[in-house]
């Protein structure tokens, strides 16, 4: 079963891959250098039908062949790897947490937590911002990677977690649309608090080579669709909610609606 599904979460980065290449032909361009694209779709089918190891080793792979072999190179890569990683973090946490009978109040608070933590993150990034500056000769872009940090080590744990817990877990769970949009919305929640922090001090400053103010001054130069003129970040956090709707919805239709879950389900 291992070996199946190491060659399923080979097969699905390498699509996962092929959507990355061809993503300016199947994909929207948002103006600040997102494409809002269909690359996470194969991460969060691995993670619906195999689970959320094999949904892990699809996005690292995928990671490192963008790395290699993707213009956005590491940038590229580090960002996505971060974007998609919440999509899959949230509905694990959720998935344990129903089989260890935690309350909802429970793991309400427990996702509060580290949104919390973001946010405290955010209310003082700028001075942080400051800091590395003048402690790393110029490189405040350093801050942006914090989140990704946390975020990485708190995949790693929950990664432990879920091998405990794997045989019990019910992925099926998520094939009732009242859950999946629950876990989706908070999902996209974090996703957006975490891009808008790793856009405004990392990816956007160190792919343009600009200043954080002049990415933002950037950003709101790309109008939001019905909606005008927008704060740099309320365009980020937009975007990135339309992507992660995007790919989730898709994967939660080929994985329970077209019964992909039942066939491949391992």
């Amino acid at each position: 079963m291992k070996t199946y599904r190491l060659v399923a979460a080979a097969l699905l980065s390498a699509f996962a891959f092929l959507l990355q290449l061809y993503n300016d032909v199947i994909g929207i361009p948002t103006g600040f250098g997102m494409t809002v694209d269909l690359v996470g779709v194969p991460v969060l089918l691995a993670f619906f039908v195999l689970g959320y190891e094999a949904a892990l080793y699809v996005l690292v792979l995928l990671a490192l062949l963008i790395t290699f072999a993707s213009p956005t190179s590491y940038i590229g890569a580090i960002m996505k790897f971060a974007a998609t990683l919440p999509m899959i973090l949230v509905p694990s946490l959720y998935l344990i947490a129903r089989k260890r009978k935690m309350n909802a109040t429970q793991w309400l608070a427990l996702f509060l937590l580290v949104l919390a933590v973001l946010g405290v993150f955010f209310a003082f990034s700028g001075y942080l911002y400051q800091y590395a500056s003048l402690q790393f000769e110029g490189n405040g872009f350093l801050v942006g990677l914090l989140p990704f940090l946390l975020l990485l080590v708190f995949s790693y744990v929950l990664l432990r977690v879920w091998r405990s817990h794997e045989n019990d877990v019910e992925p099926a769970r998520l094939s009732f649309w009242q859950n999946a949009s629950l876990v989706l919305a908070l999902a996209v929640l974090l996703r957006g608090i975490f891009t808008v922090i790793a856009n405004f001090y990392f990816a956007g400053p160190l792919f343009f080579k600009v200043s954080p103010a002049a990415f933002a001054g950037f950003v709101e130069s790309a109008p939001l669709p019905f909606f005008g003129a927008s704060a740099w970040y309320w365009v980020i956090f937009f975007w990135n909610t339309v992507q992660g709707i995007v790919e989730f919805a898709l994967a939660w239709l080929l994985a329970f609606k077209f019964r992909l879950f039942e066939k491949y389900g391992a």
